[in-house]
C-alpha cells in the first residue's frame, strides 16, 4: 500500500475500544466492532453513543481503505475506581474487583475467522495508569491496584516479527470468562450503568497513504 509517489504516513498510535463489565457480570466482551458514533459510551451518560473517549475505530471491525497496521503486542486496561467519600465496605468492593476481574478470563485475538493470540487476560498488563495498594478502608483513602507496572514497555508482545493487519481485512479481541464474576464497581456518577470498563490496546504502527 502506497501513495502515488511511494510516500506512506507512519503513526505510532494505538488501535483502542472499550467495554463494560457490568454487575453482577458478563461471559465475553467484544472489542473494536462498534465504531465512533454508535453503540454506547462507558464513560458517558445513558443514551450517549461511542467517542473517541472509548475508541478510535472509525469502521465495525476493519480498517478503512488506505491503512495498514503493523501489530506489536496488547494491552488490556480496567478502570478501577480509585478513592472517595464512599463507606469501608464498598472501598472492600472495588479492591476485590481489582483483584478479581480477570479470574479464569480468556484473551482472544482474531483476524478473519482464524486466532492469532489465545492467552490468559493475566498475561496481557495495561502498561498505565495507577500503581500501589491502600491499606486504609476508609472514606478518605481507598484501595487501587495496577493491572501490571505503569511502563511504556510493559505490554504483551508477539514477537520480533510484526504481524501486518490489512485494510478492509476483518479483525476483533474477546474477552471471555467461563463463569461469571459479580463485581460492584461504580465507576462515575454519569456512567450508565455499574461496571468496570475494560480497554484494550493494539499497539503498533498505523500506516496511511500520504494526501
Amino acid at each position: 500500500m502506497q501513495s502515488a509517489n511511494g510516500l506512506l504516513d507512519v503513526i505510532v498510535e494505538p488501535r483502542y475500544d472499550t467495554a463494560t463489565i457490568t454487575a453482577p457480570g458478563t461471559l465475553a466482551l467484544s472489542y473494536f466492532t462498534v465504531p465512533v458514533g454508535q453503540g454506547l459510551s462507558a464513560f458517558a451518560g445513558a443514551g450517549v453513543a461511542k467517542s473517541y473517549s472509548d475508541t478510535n475505530m472509525d469502521l465495525a471491525g476493519q480498517l478503512p481503505a488506505g491503512y495498514n497496521f503493523d501489530i506489536l503486542g496488547f494491552r488490556v486496561m480496567p478502570c478501577f475506581w480509585i478513592g472517595g467519600s464512599v463507606g469501608a465496605a464498598q472501598v472492600t468492593g472495588k479492591i476485590q474487583d481489582a483483584n478479581t476481574w480477570s479470574h479464569g478470563g480468556l484473551f482472544t485475538f482474531t483476524i478473519g475467522s482464524k486466532p492469532f493470540l489465545r492467552v490468559p487476560i493475566d498475561t496481557i498488563p495495561a502498561g498505565m495508569g495507577p500503581a500501589g495498594f491502600g491499606s486504609s478502608f476508609t472514606a478518605e483513602f481507598g484501595g487501587a491496584q495496577s493491572h501490571g507496572v505503569p511502563s511504556l514497555d510493559n505490554s504483551f508482545k508477539i514477537g520480533r516479527q510484526p504481524l501486518t493487519l490489512s485494510q478492509t481485512q476483518n479483525f476483533n479481541v474477546v474477552l471471555s470468562w467461563p463463569l461469571v464474576v459479580a463485581n460492584t464497581t461504580q465507576f462515575a456518577a454519569h456512567q450508565p450503568a455499574a461496571g468496570i470498563p475494560v480497554r484494550v490496546f493494539m499497539d503498533g504502527f498505523l500506516k496511511r497513504i500520504v494526501q
